[in-house]
């Protein structure tokens, strides 16, 4: 129950705090194929890292991974050797607010770098990972689609509730591989 309000006053927070934040209009055509800089944010519930796997081939085939950020929990002890030469960014437990919101310390050291592409893989919405992805200023900004969604993505994929993990991360690679 109290988990339940700190999300919510957190979700309210980040869309005041969003409220004058507009987006130019742009075409999605080409969006991914042309981004040079790619921030990645890896599932924050501790779920296990292999059904993202679709997605990071997907870039890998057309990123340099020095070109792409991932970011995942301190909690996540899974090897990455598909992501072994990207910038690594983990987000300590301290980082993040009461209220489930990035502090102004992971923000900046998010934004050292610019961002030309968003993409956060949480399949349910975390409003840490939807607060970064919105807050790293990328003109597209991926995720899934859920009801709270709006405020933080402006490309959201939908997927069947009876899909399992690995096929939703397939349908998310599919999608951005046609941009």
């Amino acid at each position: 129950m109290l988990e339940h309000l700190r999300v919510a006053i957190g979700i309210q927070v980040a869309r005041f705090h969003f409220r004058k934040w507009t987006d130019e209009v742009i075409p999605f055509a080409g969006t991914v194929s042309d981004a040079r800089t790619v921030l990645l944010i890896l599932p924050l519930d501790g779920s296990p890292l292999y059904p993202v796997a679709p997605v990071i081939t997907m870039l890998r085939t057309h990123k340099r991974e020095s070109d792409i950020t991932v970011i995942l929990s301190s909690q996540t002890t899974e090897a990455l050797d598909p992501l072994q030469r990207c910038p690594v960014i983990r987000i300590l437990p301290n980082e993040i607010s009461t209220f489930y919101l990035p502090r102004r310390e992971l923000i900046t050291r998010i934004n050292k770098r610019h961002h030309d592409l968003a993409i956060d893989l949480n399949l349910d919405f975390h409003v840490p990972s939807g607060y970064i992805c919105r807050e790293s200023n990328a003109p597209v900004r991926v995720g899934f689609t859920s009801k709270r969604s709006d405020t933080f993505y402006n490309f959201q994929v939908q997927t069947a509730a009876q899909e399992n993990r690995m096929q939703r991360y397939e349908r998310m690679a599919n999608c951005l591989q046609m941009f």
